[in-house]
């Protein structure tokens, strides 16, 4: 027996109650070809079609879906998507396709209006009556059309079938959006109860986690207001998305298992002291460390539970702490003893276990192979591994074992190295840290083997070494004219660490290990310039969620902690073995690191063929960064463009607009990290006043991201928001008022300001400057912010003065403009605070 499961879609809202199909995941196979492409020189999203896309779109043009025998078997529930969503990470071609139905009830035969929006392609039948056929297959990028579906008077049984082919990360979803005037019915029929299904999904919607960076103690969840008295146990899923980029999510080993939680397992309800607040588990209890995926789920009746999924950080602090000598070198060597050991399959560890013990034993083969699938398959981010693997052959040649070296050869005479060898992958090759580590393994490759063939190319070794080093010549003079163009990224600036060390251990040429010791030292100093409080606190030309949710795991803390003593030690170990093998040792970059109370360190550097300006000013208290006038508002994509950091401890904040409304969706910008619409960007010491202009933005809001659980204290007057933690203190302005978020996933996580147009300020200061957090904000609260004519608007500061954000951009201080005078050399002053 079936129930209708009703619902009803406004004008520009969308048709969202949906029956699915499974989704069809196949591996697609294409003719090797050759292409021709230049490399990008900035950190934008570019749209690159490679041949494989160029056959898949060949064949779908041939192919006829027709939806009979479809098993509709799934129930949608989006949840804060207004889309049918699916993205994921895959590494090689595979082709995705879902069918989706539901029922539109209308009182008359017309046609009703709607917009269909996708990056792949999708066709629509009405009552078995193909309908609409609308294919851009724009990979990533949405395209949108008016459509007009006819319906017969009563119900129409609505398909979609919708498709894509996935390179790497894929935005694979369709949305429908209603464009009518008067409401629309609708409903999916269901075998379970309607008024259940609702009320499980309210509870699963208001439910969020504690925090989003989990130390020590329990993973406990949170209900708003909401009772769970009739329901026995949550359901829990961990890591159970076999599409997440295996990048950023590692299993640990536990070969005995432990005291380690399944993948899926229950939780009784009735066990909690608390039904409104659920622990899941303490962290012990989970075999994975760094960011994870739960799926949360409660049970409607036999056969359906309904999961919501969150995402959080995990890491067992007290697992990883380490008493470490003042000595360099003694430093590297008591982290590698350590990073040997970590429970990790990972070809990095084989590579320490044979520096350190001086032979390769059965284990470490093991490990050292644990890099190879994604090589011999030419999966995205092969290139991350088969360079230092190369370099490792190369450095301990005289201690692997011939088996391994044979195996080694093999992945190195059958890779291919650049695009103008055939191939039917979908490796990126065009970014500036993949670029440069394809010539690298090609440099590496060719001179190890330069008597024999390579398959691919049908080159000599000698031919791929000559050609890998022109290659490597080439990016390095982009580079030290330009610096990066992924400025700051803390997840790019790792990877290029491993070609800088690789090739500054490996290189058989003097002058490639000049040039990888220049880049180290340039690298170097702009991880010191950035670091605050054990992590790096910058704007950053590309990065990712959980980079700036948990920073403190992220690899340059880890690279931190070794170079200085200064950062967090951690288990990224891409850059870090290669860092703690080697003999390199940066230069003094004490006027960084070492701050007195009293005072402050500006620094300002251009970088990136598009000049991106990198403003900071940190003290002991605080360190606000941004990048200045960047893309002003224009769309965005990865660009993370102001931070600001308090105390020592990464309390990080930071303002976006989302680009997609899921809170941890896989999109390119998404909720948290980059910018739909970019701001204009003006700071002045440890102040910044920022315009938002949203007319065409997708997400229509602009948030900052508060750590509630961080801080010592909040305020909130008026139009302004305050926070102290310890002795550091932060205001933030909306210009069209804010509000906190006190429910749904992102509970005690953001306050939201709406508007076409938004003003900030954002300010900074600490009990040094100003003396009691209640003096900080009286001063602030005397502080005027007002629009004075159109599009010019400004800012009476209690410290600096008059500001005043001009009609064309620019910013003001008592009459005079602000200059920004760096260059792509770092320069850095100290100022008295």
């Amino acid at each position: 027996m079936y129930n209708n499961l009703f619902y009803t879609t406004h004008n520009d809202e969308y048709v969202n109650r949906w029956l699915l199909s499974k989704t069809k995941f196949e591996a697609f196979n294409s003719e090797p070809a050759t292409f021709s492409q230049t490399v990008n020189l900035t950190e934008e999203y570019v749209q690159i079609e490679y041949p494989v896309r160029k056959e898949f779109l060949e064949k779908r043009k041939n192919q006829k879906k027709v939806p009979s025998e479809i098993k509709f078997d799934q129930i949608y529930f989006p949840f804060e998507n207004p889309r049918v969503e699916f993205s994921a990470f895959i590494q090689t071609p595979h082709t995705l396709s879902t069918f989706a139905k539901t029922y539109i009830v209308v009182d008359d035969p017309e046609k009703v209006p709607f917009q269909i929006m996708t990056c792949g392609g999708v066709e629509i039948w009405v009552n078995n009556a193909h309908q609409v056929s609308y294919t851009p297959y724009t990979r990533n990028l949405p395209s949108a059309e008016i459509i007009h579906l006819s319906l017969e008077k009563g119900e129409n049984e609505i398909i979609v079938y919708f498709d894509e082919l996935a390179e790497r990360d894929v935005n694979y979803y369709f949305s429908l959006q209603y464009k009518g005037t008067k409401p629309l019915q609708g409903f999916i029929p269901v075998r379970y109860s309607t008024a259940k299904i609702t009320e499980v999904e309210q509870l699963l919607d208001n439910m969020f986690l504690e925090k989003d960076l989990f130390t020590d103690g329990f993973i406990n969840i949170q209900l708003a207001n909401m009772l769970m008295n009739d329901y026995d146990y949550l359901y829990v899923k961990v890591n159970q998305n076999e599409l997440l980029n295996p990048v950023f999510v590692e299993q640990e080993i536990n070969e005995s298992n432990t005291g380690i939680k399944p993948s899926q397992f229950t939780v009784n309800i009735d066990d909690q002291l608390d039904k409104n607040r659920i622990s899941i588990g303490h962290i012990e209890e989970f075999g994975v460390r760094g960011i994870t995926h739960f799926d949360i789920g409660l049970k409607v009746d036999d056969g359906l539970i309904i999961y919501r999924r969150f995402v959080v950080t995990i890491n067992n602090a007290n697992e990883d702490e380490l008493q470490v000598s003042d000595i360099l070198v003694k430093r590297k060597k008591e982290v590698l003893d350590f990073l040997s050991e970590i429970p990790v399959k990972d070809f990095n560890r084989g590579i320490a276990r044979t520096a350190l013990y001086g032979e390769v034993d059965e284990k470490t083969k093991d490990l050292i192979r644990s890099g190879f699938r994604v090589i011999e398959e030419k999966g995205d981010c092969a290139d991350f591994r088969l360079a230092p693997i190369l370099a490792y052959a190369i450095k301990y040649k005289s201690l692997i074992p011939e088996d391994l070296m044979t195996e080694i050869k093999d992945l190195a005479l059958n890779f291919r190295y650049w695009i103008d060898e055939p191939g039917n992958d979908v490796m990126w090759y065009f970014s500036e840290n993949h670029a440069f580590l394809f010539h690298v393994s090609q440099y590496f490759a060719g001179y190890l083997y330069s008597e024999n063939s390579f398959v691919v190319s049908d080159r000599s070794g000698e031919e791929q070494y000559q050609m890998g080093k022109e290659r490597l010549e080439e990016w390095f003079d982009i580079f030290f004219k330009y610096g990066f163009s992924e400025w700051n990224s803390t997840t790019y600036l790792p990877i290029d660490l491993i070609g800088f060390l690789s090739l500054y251990e490996a290189a058989p040429d003097q002058q490639i290990r000049d040039l990888s010791k220049k880049a180290l030292d340039f690298t170097f100093e702009i991880l010191a310039a950035n670091l605050y409080g054990k992590t790096m606190s910058s704007t950053y030309g590309r990065v990712y969620e959980h980079d700036l949710k948990a920073m403190e795991l992220g690899e340059v803390s880890n690279l931190a902690f070794i170079a200085w003593k200064k950062g967090n030690l951690n288990r990224s170990i891409r850059s870090t073995v290669l860092f703690c093998l080697s003999d390199y040792e940066p230069p003094n970059f004490d006027h960084y690191l070492e701050i007195e109370d009293e005072k402050a360190v500006l620094t300002e550097y251009v970088q990136g063929i598009k000049k991106v300006y990198t403003y900071s000013f940190k003290t002991n208290y605080y360190a606000c960064a941004s990048a200045i006038n960047f893309n002003t508002f224009k769309k965005g994509h990865q660009q993370h463009l102001m931070n600001v950091s308090l105390g020592k401890d990464n309390t990080q904040f930071w303002m976006n607009n989302p680009g997609e409304r899921v809170y941890s969706g896989e999109n390119r910008p998404s909720f948290w990290a980059g910018n739909g619409v970019c701001p204009n960007i003006r700071q002045y010491k440890n102040c910044m006043l920022i315009e938002y202009r949203l007319d065409e933005a997708i997400v229509p809001f602009i948030h900052a991201y508060i750590p509630f659980w961080k801080l010592d204290e909040i305020v909130d007057k008026d139009k302004w928001f305050f926070a102290r933690k310890n002795n550091s203190y932060l205001a933030f302005y909306f210009h069209n008022g804010y509000k906190y978020q006190k429910e749904k996933a992102i509970a005690y996580r953001e306050v939201r300001s709406y508007g076409d147009r938004n003003l900030v300020v954002v300010r900074c200061s600490s009990k040094e400057e100003i003396g009691s957090f209640q003096a900080f904000q009286n001063r602030i609260l005397s502080s005027v912010v007002s629009e004075e004519k159109q599009e010019e608007w400004s800012y009476q500061d209690f410290q600096h003065g008059s500001f005043k954000m001009t009609k064309d951009g620019n910013l003001m201080l008592n009459g005079k403009g602000v200059l920004y005078e760096g260059d792509y050399e770092l320069s850095s002053t100290i100022e008295r605070l």
